[in-house]
């Protein structure tokens, strides 16, 4: 009986490792990971676990109903069709193919081996998807032919003692890409690969068949990580199968993308490495997962940035604290379109940047020769900046912002805050004022009666010029202490109204006033806001909206040992200016964030994003087209191998 229950284990064992070796019909893989076949060196991932399931849980959100409207059907296929003529389709795949495809899990990553040229490849699980998955090669061959935009070839593919067949499409060189290029693609009625690499192709298929006892999965960094956000899902009532996953390598990916750069274009010195001598290669790892229509949200994600030592050189200028809870201040109003607060520790980050100052200018001792001029020039404003000024500071920092829905393309009115420790007030506002005041790049102006200074090199000069002359022969030029609000030059409120003859209005705004050191880029703004810190002016904290979600974010953080950083986004105002931006074709002209943050993306050292590609014309106007978003918050939270942050949105409608 022991012999034959033996007997049995041992073809039951044959049966196992025969359905799971290379290219096996077992039914196991309709439930493959492609995290265990990715190699150790991909620098970034991106998975979904099941695309149908995804697009199931996309359906259900109301961006999705507001697309799915009648009114925007000449949108929706203007936005397909423009979609697929820019696709850079480096693989071929294109929008229709990812979705018609996979039948399980889709996996895509940027892989950099050492010496080797970095690559992209993508595998996703096609099993019971045979047909499509041949009609697509051969669609792809025939378009590829015809159009006389490459060659396709057939290549055999040496993987250990086997040889497997792979399609190959070479293209000749283009705009985009200067140098011919190839992309390989190995079908098998259970997978998909597609990589643009030869040498990927074939480490790949190693993976597949059986060498995955290193993998991207079994990397510490990236097993942290997914623990850690699909222990908070599990814990919060979510699925353990996240929608999404995703990692990365931060300087490890930016230099791989580095080195894809023509050397014309790229700077000698790698930023990466500069960071990495500096201690941020203590970061070994940021990813997270992210679902939709999950746990009564629209939309949740969890971000892990993991540091499983202690934080050394210029990336303790990150160490941040816990505390029990963090409030907006007072001056953040019920309308406040979204705003960020944050505990850190500005003295402990000043003391931590002079280092990374140094290691970018290859000039050791750099930083100190800038603080000691500062301190020391007679002509200068004779300030230690470590103790007259960031040793005053306490540890809140937060910014909010505005936008008006009439004039989205006057762009965002901002204002950061970091508050000072009680008594220290008046030494802070000296201490700018020995700054400012030395400087003719700054104009003096005064806001409910206290000082504050507004950086206009142009009007500054003209303004410190015609001071100058009113002043007694005696006076200094450059004030080696504080002038009074009353001595200064001021700018008037016409003065700071935009028009075609200045535009001091768009320079940022400094001074101290409530126990904050303020900045803002907007000078009416910003008295607004001081004038929100008056007793009994509403806050927000009175917007039900805002103690509708911040309920919600509190039963999150309960689950923390405290929090360092907090936000709240109203999102409609928001959404509405860069809507009717898109739907004027003026994104690259905005001055909404979105916009500044797209031009940057977008932008190349050769090319400015200078015009939108994308037509948003068959847009309806927003207040016609039923738009409906929700709020959203997030929070952050130090743990003791890295950062851990959350965020989530809610339905418009949502009680």
């Amino acid at each position: 009986m022991r012999k034959r229950k033996m007997r049995k284990f041992f073809y039951f064992f044959l049966l196992f490792f025969a359905g799971t070796t290379f290219f096996a019909a077992s039914p196991l893989f309709a439930q493959i990971k492609t995290d265990r076949f990715f190699p150790e060196t991909t620098q970034i991932y991106v998975a979904v676990s099941d695309v149908a399931k995804l697009r199931e849980h996309w359906s259900q959100t109301q961006f999705n109903e507001t697309l799915s409207d009648p009114g925007f059907q000449a949108f929706r296929e203007s936005l397909r069709a423009q979609i697929e003529d820019a696709w850079p389709n480096r693989l071929g795949l294109t929008l229709d193919d990812l979705a018609a495809l996979p039948t399980g899990e889709i996996g895509v990553g940027l892989i950099a081996l050492p010496g080797k040229k970095p690559g992209v490849a993508a595998m996703m699980n096609v099993a019971g998807n045979s047909e499509r998955v041949n009609e697509f090669l051969s669609r792809l061959i025939r378009e590829t032919t015809a159009a006389k935009l490459g060659e396709a070839s057939k290549e055999r593919l040496a993987v250990g003692t086997k040889s497997i067949e792979a399609t190959v499409l070479t293209f000749p060189p283009d705009e985009t890409h200067p140098t011919a290029r190839k992309a390989y693609y190995i079908a098998h009625p259970q997978l998909l690969l597609a990589t643009d690499q030869k040498y990927l192709a074939e480490l790949l298929l190693r993976k597949l068949a059986g060498d995955t006892k290193v993998s991207l999965a079994t990397q510490p960094e990236y097993q942290a990580i997914m623990r850690r956000c699909i222990q908070d899902a599990t814990t919060a009532g979510g699925s353990a199968t996240p929608q999404v996953r995703f990692f990365g390598r931060p300087l490890e990916a930016g230099e791989a993308i580095r080195s894809l750069t023509p050397a014309s274009e790229l700077n000698a010195r790698s930023p990466f490495v500069v960071l990495a001598k500096q201690g941020f290669d203590g970061v070994k790892g940021v990813g997270g997962v992210l679902d939709f229509t999950t746990e009564n949200f629209e939309a949740v994600y969890r971000v892990k940035v993991y540091i499983p030592e202690a934080p050394t050189l210029a990336l303790k200028m990150l160490a941040f604290n816990n505390v029990e809870s963090l409030s907006p201040p007072s001056w953040v109003g019920p309308n406040a379109n979204r705003y960020t607060t944050l505990n850190v520790n500005a003295l402990t980050a000043f003391n931590n940047f002079g280092p990374l100052f140094d290691e970018f200018l290859e000039t050791e001792g750099a930083w100190n020769d800038v603080l000691a001029s500062l301190e020391q020039d007679r002509n200068g404003p004779q300030v230690n900046l470590g103790s007259d000024l960031f040793a005053n500071f306490g540890r809140q920092f937060t910014s909010t912002n505005a936008i008006d829905p009439k004039s989205a393309e006057d762009g965002e009115k901002y204002v950061v805050s970091l508050n000072i420790l009680e008594g220290k007030e008046e030494t802070a506002r000296e201490t700018l004022g020995r700054m400012f005041d030395s400087d003719p790049d700054f104009v003096a102006l005064e806001l409910d009666g206290q000082a504050f200074w507004q950086y206009s090199p142009n009007r500054g000069a003209a303004e410190s010029s015609a001071a100058s002359t009113r002043r007694a022969p005696t006076r200094p030029t450059r004030p080696t202490r504080p002038t009074q609000p009353s001595e200064r030059p001021r700018v008037s409120s016409a003065a700071s109204t935009p028009g075609p003859e200045t535009e001091i209005i768009e320079g940022a705004v400094f001074g101290v006033a409530n126990g904050c050191l303020f900045v803002s880029n907007d000078v009416q703004y910003l008295r607004a806001k001081l004038k929100e810190t008056e007793a009994g002016a509403a806050t927000i904290m009175d917007s039900p909206e805002h103690k509708r979600v911040l309920a919600l974010l509190a039963s999150e953080t309960r689950k923390t040992n405290g929090l360092f950083l907090q936000g709240y986004a109203r999102n409609v105002d928001g959404l509405r200016a860069n809507y009717e931006l898109f739907r004027q074709g003026k994104t690259p002209e905005g001055k909404t964030i979105t916009s500044k943050l797209l031009k940057a993306i977008l932008s190349s050292p050769d090319q400015r994003y200078d015009s939108q590609k994308i037509d948003g014309s068959a847009l309806p106007p927003f207040d016609e087209a039923n738009v409906k978003v929700g709020a959203s918050a997030f929070f952050g939270a130090v743990e003791s191998d890295g950062y851990f942050f959350k965020g989530f949105s809610v339905r418009s409608d949502s009680k």
